[in-house]
């Protein structure tokens, strides 16, 4: 059975959330990692005409660090759901911002996905087909190496349209990058979209029953997620905590 494995430029697919949440007026659509990497197989089982094992996808985000105003908690649960839920495997890189030295150096993120593919494809039977989710051309060495070992390579990327390019032309344009037709994800929305269902569930700060869409590990009612912002803005403002 051939095997390919997908790689995620997380930031990447960030900055393209705000055409997908548009896109046809779909304001709710959220979208559904679990089902990212069963929509890549399934292109690449039509293109080929036989079995693709999805041996294993990786994500590689960012999260803010020392950021005046910024409580990364929301990220963290986010980061945590990929591990546990979609047993993604992740990367993830911090943007300190107090560091004035070192800044938001967002190109750690690139080198991260390219180190990871080009390791796991020189272990021996990792993989035969590299999908990148991504839309830089920076990516454009990795994909040559890639190639040059005998991997190949499609490219999970967003399509646009009315002006909006969420993937290099010269990525699109040259015909020796990829062995397969794209992946567009704007074409695929329907099958991508995340349906919320209610559950009733218990605090695990005060014990407290409500009714929710959350699907962490853990869960707090609203009350305690109110008191813990309120605790946060007094924090980050200098002030005493609250008791």
């Amino acid at each position: 059975m051939v095997k390919a494995m997908l790689f995620i430029d997380g930031s990447w697919l960030y900055h393209v959330r705000p055409y997908l949440l548009n896109l046809d007026g779909r304001q709710d659509f959220e979208l559904d990692y679990r089902s990212l990497p069963l929509l890549v197989k399934n292109h690449l089982e039509e293109q080929m005409g036989s079995k693709v094992d999805m041996v294993r996808t990786y994500y590689f985000g960012t999260i803010a660090v020392n950021k005046p105003g910024h409580d990364n908690v929301r990220e963290k649960q986010f980061y945590e759901m990929l591990n546990k839920r979609c047993a993604y495997n992740t990367e993830i890189y911090e943007f300190d911002f107090k560091n004035k030295e070192t800044g938001r150096r967002e190109n750690c993120l690139e080198v991260g996905l390219s180190t990871a593919a080009m390791s796991q494809a020189f272990q021996p039977g990792a993989f035969d087909i590299a999908c990148i989710l991504a839309g830089d051309l920076d990516y454009q060495p990795l994909i040559r190496h890639l190639r040059n070992m005998g991997k190949r390579v499609v490219l999970v990327g967003v399509k646009g349209a009315n002006g909006f390019y969420p993937v290099h032309p010269r990525l699109l344009e040259e015909t020796n990058l990829f062995d397969f037709p794209p992946v567009y994800i704007d074409e695929h929305l329907g099958k991508l979209q995340y349906q919320r269902t209610e559950s009733t569930r218990v605090c695990d700060s005060c014990g407290k029953e409500e009714l929710t869409t959350f699907t962490s590990e853990w869960f707090y009612c609203k009350n305690c997620r109110d008191e813990y912002k309120q605790l946060r803005s007094r924090q980050m403002e200098g002030g005493p905590a609250i008791q």
